[in-house]
């Protein structure tokens, strides 16, 4: 049985700041209990929900809902400070403690990189006309 922390390839902890792969060793992620309890990053899954649940923690754990609908793969859609667009199609999602952008006219998460261009140059974005045009007719 895989760590409970092991998701998509990605460790996530409460004691990281924020999913990562960069402490991921298949080998003890993967192996058994002896293994990803040696881990430095472990946290007994029951000791975590006692702590959340007496509010000495904050919320790090995506909402299942948000996570099964946009699927997001955090190397490139997880935003560390909260994104700002004029455009109306642009929608941002609390998520793991940070944030995910969401455009209505692909129905996709954006990247990191796509966020950017969203937030300075949106009025030249061919999405933003894409949708214009559908509202318009």
């Amino acid at each position: 049985m895989p760590c409970p922390w092991y998701k998509n390839g990605m460790c996530t902890s409460p004691k990281l700041r924020e999913p990562s792969t960069l402490v991921v060793s298949p080998e003890r992620c993967l192996g058994g209990q002896e293994d990803y309890r040696s881990c430095r990053y472990f946290v007994d899954v029951e000791k975590q929900e006692e702590k959340e649940k007496s509010g000495l923690t904050k919320f790090t754990q995506p909402t299942p809902a948000i996570a099964q609908q946009l699927k997001p793969y955090p190397p490139i859609h997880l935003l560390h400070s909260k994104p700002s667009s004029a455009c109306p199609y642009f929608k941002v999602y609390e998520y793991a403690g940070n944030y995910l952008a969401y455009c209505n006219v692909l129905e996709r998460l954006l990247t990191r990189s796509e966020v950017k261009n969203c937030e300075k140059l949106w009025k030249g974005c061919p999405f933003y006309k894409l949708g214009r045009s559908y509202i318009s007719e």
